[in-house]
C-alpha cells in the first residue's frame, strides 16, 4: 500500500487538491484509489455512475452509498440512459456527461485506469485500426473540470496487493466475463496468451501507446494552426501529422486506411478537391493545404433587409451602411440569396463572374455556397467585401456599403 501512496502522490504533484474527486464504481481498482486518495489528499469526495444495464445496478449503487458513509466519504452518484448501439461506447458517452454535470471548473477527478487496462486500450485500438495510441493521463472535461489517470505506471497485481492490505470489500461485475464485448475479449482470451511467451507484453504495450501518444502531442504542438500545408510534408508523414492535426477538433477514431487515401490525394491534380467525412465534420484539400471543414449552416433561400440596417444570421452579421465614397445603389429593401450557380456581377471593370471574384479574393469553395449576395430587385448589386456592381445612377441616389462578418466560417 505505501508503495500506491506513494505512487499517488508524484501523481498529484502539481494539481490542485483542494477539490478531488475519483470515479467510484466500487470495483477493487476504484476502491483502490479511493481508499488511497483519502490518505493522500483529504477530504476526497466519490462520484458513482449507474448505467443501469445489469440487474445488480441499484445495488452495486447501495453498496458505494453504504461504503462512503462508513467512512465518510461525500457521494456524488447519478443514474444515466445508455444510447442504443456499441454499449461500451455509448456508456462511456454518457458517463463522461455525467462527470461534466456533477463537476465543475476546479475539480479534479481521478479515474483507477492502470498498466494492464492502458495495454487493452493499445491492443484494441491497434486492431480496429486506430493506431497506437494509449488512454492519456489527463483531459479537460466540457464542463471545466480536469481527468487524470494517476495508476497508468501501476501493475494490475499492485492494486490487488493494496487492495488486500486494507481489507476493504469490492464488488465483482458479472458481465467482465462476457468476451463478446471488445475489451473483455482481449483481457480474457488475447492478452494473457501473449503474456505466457512474453511476460512483460502488457508494459511493453502500454509503453508503446503512451510513447505514441507523446509523439502526437509534440505533433499538435508544432500543427497548432487553422490549415496543414501537407504538400509541404514527405508523404510517409501525411498521415501521422493528420491524425495529430485533427486532435485540435476532437476528431479522433479515423482509421489509418482513410487518412493514408485522403493523403495520397494530395499527389492529384491540383484542381482535384477531395474529401473525407468525420464524426463532426470533414477533411477537405485546397491550395496544398488539409482543411477541417464543418457542416454549412441551415439557411432560409432568401431573407430581405431594408438598408440601413442589420441582418443577423446563423453563421454571421452582415451590416448595411452608408458609403461616403464608391459602394453601391439600391432602391427600396434588398434580397439576400445565396450563390447556385452562373452568377455574374458587373463592376467598374466588367462583367465578371461571381465564381473568378471569389477565386480572386482566396474564398475557399466550402464557403461560396452560403456567402451573402445582395439583390436589388432581380439585379445583383453587392458581394460584401469582393465587389460592387457598377451602375449609372443618379448622383441624388443613396449609396450604400455591405461589410460581412463571420461568426462561424466551419472550416
Amino acid at each position: 500500500m505505501n508503495a500506491v501512496l506513494r505512487h499517488l502522490r508524484l501523481e498529484l504533484a502539481g494539481f490542485d487538491r483542494r477539490r478531488l474527486a475519483v470515479a467510484y464504481s466500487g470495483g477493487l481498482d476504484s476502491t483502490v484509489l479511493l481508499h488511497a486518495a483519502v490518505r493522500v489528499a483529504p477530504p476526497v469526495k466519490a462520484v458513482h455512475i449507474n448505467h443501469g444495464l445489469h440487474p445488480d445496478a441499484d445495488r452495486w449503487q447501495a453498496h458505494c452509498e453504504a461504503a462512503c458513509k462508513s467512512n465518510g466519504i461525500e457521494l456524488l452518484s447519478q443514474r444515466v440512459e445508455v444510447a442504443p448501439g456499441n454499449v461500451e461506447a455509448q456508456a462511456r458517452r454518457a458517463r463522461y456527461q455525467a462527470f461534466d454535470a456533477l463537476l465543475g471548473a476546479g475539480d479534479l477527478l481521478l479515474l483507477a485506469h492502470h498498466q494492464h487496462d492502458q495495454a487493452e486500450t493499445v491492443l484494441m485500438r491497434l486492431a480496429q485500426g486506430r493506431g497506437a495510441r494509449a488512454m492519456p493521463r489527463t483531459r479537460h472535461l466540457a464542463g471545466g473540470a480536469v481527468l487524470l489517470r494517476p495508476f497508468l505506471g501501476l501493475p494490475k497485481h499492485a492494486l490487488r496487493a493494496a487492495a488486500k492490505e486494507l481489507g476493504v470489500d469490492w464488488l465483482e461485475d458479472p458481465s467482465n466475463a462476457n468476451t463478446a464485448f471488445d475489451r473483455n475479449f482481449l483481457r480474457r482470451e488475447v492478452l494473457p496468451r501473449l503474456k505466457e511467451r512474453w511476460p512483460s507484453a502488457d508494459a511493453a504495450l502500454a509503453h508503446a501507446g503512451e510513447a505514441r501518444a507523446d509523439a502526437e502531442a509534440l505533433l499538435r504542438h508544432l500543427l497548432n494552426r487553422e490549415a496543414l500545408p501537407l504538400e509541404d510534408l514527405p508523404p510517409e508523414l501525411r498521415s501521422l501529422a493528420l491524425r495529430a492535426w485533427l486532435a485540435r477538433f476532437d476528431e479522433q477514431g479515423v482509421s489509418e486506411r482513410a487518412l493514408a487515401e485522403f493523403a495520397a490525394q494530395f499527389d492529384a491534380p491540383p484542381d482535384a478537391q477531395p474529401e473525407l467525412r468525420l464524426r463532426h465534420g470533414s477533411l477537405r484539400r485546397w491550395r496544398g493545404a488539409a482543411h477541417y471543414v464543418l457542416p454549412p449552416p441551415a439557411l432560409a433561400a432568401c431573407y430581405e433587409l431594408q438598408p440601413p440596417g442589420v441582418l443577423r444570421l446563423p453563421h454571421g452579421e452582415l451590416v448595411v451602411e452608408k458609403a461616403a465614397s464608391g459602394g453601391f445603389c439600391a432602391k427600396g429593401a434588398l434580397t439576400i440569396r445565396f450563390r447556385r450557380g452562373g452568377e455574374r456581377v458587373r463592376t467598374a471593370q466588367g462583367s465578371r463572374s461571381l465564381k473568378k471574384a471569389m477565386q480572386d479574393v482566396n474564398l475557399p469553395p466550402w464557403l461560396r455556397s452560403s456567402y451573402p449576395l445582395l439583390y436589388s430587385g432581380d439585379a445583383l448589386v453587392a458581394v460584401p467585401g469582393i465587389a460592387d456592381a457598377a451602375r449609372d445612377e443618379p448622383k441624388t441616389e443613396s449609396r450604400w456599403r455591405a461589410i460581412w462578418n463571420w461568426r462561424e466560417k466551419f472550416g
